[in-house]
């Protein structure tokens, strides 16, 4: 009797690891900037918070975020692109920093939501550094969306 009881536990693992797959959420490696004109040129070149954005959002998510440019015909998929962005150095002295996403999440070519995540800040002397926690607070942001996603949300300071 142990041996089936044992042999029904690894088989419902294994059958819930597949679900949690089957149901993983396609994020790219980099997030695009919508156009020239979002960033300036040093930020595009210098910051990489549009490759640490999709890495923190795997790691926190707890598998059910994978990163990676190719999504399977089962796998949901969350396209971001940076549509504002703006930072300076100098902490309070530069005055405001922000950081503006749109998201949408569609499988199988059909929408099952979108949204509008800002978050901004008035600290940061770092450039880089303060767009990168801006991400990771956007990340948060749309972690919570995603267990109930909706059209039109507006997220973090967005809303």
């Amino acid at each position: 009797m142990n041996k089936i009881h044992g042999l029904f536990v690894v088989v419902a693992v294994c059958v819930m690891a597949a679900s949690v797959r089957a149901e993983s959420i396609v994020v790219s490696k980099k997030i695009p900037y919508a156009k020239n004109s979002t960033a300036d040129a040093d930020i595009r070149k210098e910051c990489d918070w549009n490759t640490t954005l999709p890495r923190y959002l795997a790691a926190e998510s707890k598998g059910r975020v994978l990163v990676n440019d190719k999504a399977s015909a089962s796998d949901s998929k969350l396209a971001l692109v940076a549509t504002a962005v703006h930072a300076a150095g100098g902490g309070p002295f530069s005055g405001p920093k922000w950081l503006t996403l749109e998201g949408k999440l569609t499988k199988g070519g059909k929408s099952l939501g979108n949204f509008e995540v800002r978050r901004q800040t008035m600290s940061g002397y770092d450039v880089c550094g303060t767009l990168t926690s801006l991400s990771e607070e956007i990340a948060g942001d749309i972690l919570e969306w995603l267990d109930k996603p909706g059209k039109d949300a507006k997220l973090g300071d967005a809303g």
